[in-house]
């Protein structure tokens, strides 16, 4: 029967991946003499906290992104609207450009520009 290991051959190599397996001593050494230290439950506890806060905060960070998308949504509505009160002006105005006068009489053309402008304060002033 083959080796268990035998597909593990031609990948052993000398390369050093920055690491080495060392026991207590020889840690104790490369540590100064120093012992491995472990954490006290209260530590540990302290970092679960501030995981947990980490986490908190980061979805409350993915809900505030919720809540501005909602809002780049109607802001584009909005946007939308202001530009559909706009451009029949503008259409009109382009239209007969072989024409070098408009004829639009003061008291009508008043009481049109008062309109759009109530309808986009309406747009623009509303929560």
């Amino acid at each position: 029967m083959a080796d268990d290991n035998d597909f593990m051959e031609g990948f052993d190599s000398d390369e050093s991946y920055g690491f080495m397996a060392v026991n207590e001593d020889e840690l104790k050494d490369i540590l100064g003499g120093k012992a491995a230290e472990t954490a006290s439950p209260e530590e540990i506890e302290n970092i679960k906290n501030k995981l947990d806060m980490i986490l908190e905060m980061n979805s409350t960070c993915e809900g505030a992104n919720a809540v501005k998308d909602q809002y780049d949504e109607l802001l584009k509505a909005k946007l939308g609207e202001i530009q559909s009160l706009i451009f029949p002006l503008l259409i009109n105005l382009k239209k007969n450009s072989d024409k070098d006068y408009l004829y639009w009489p003061g008291s009508q053309r008043s009481s049109q520009c008062e309109l759009q402008m109530q309808k986009i304060l309406n747009l623009t002033q509303s929560s």
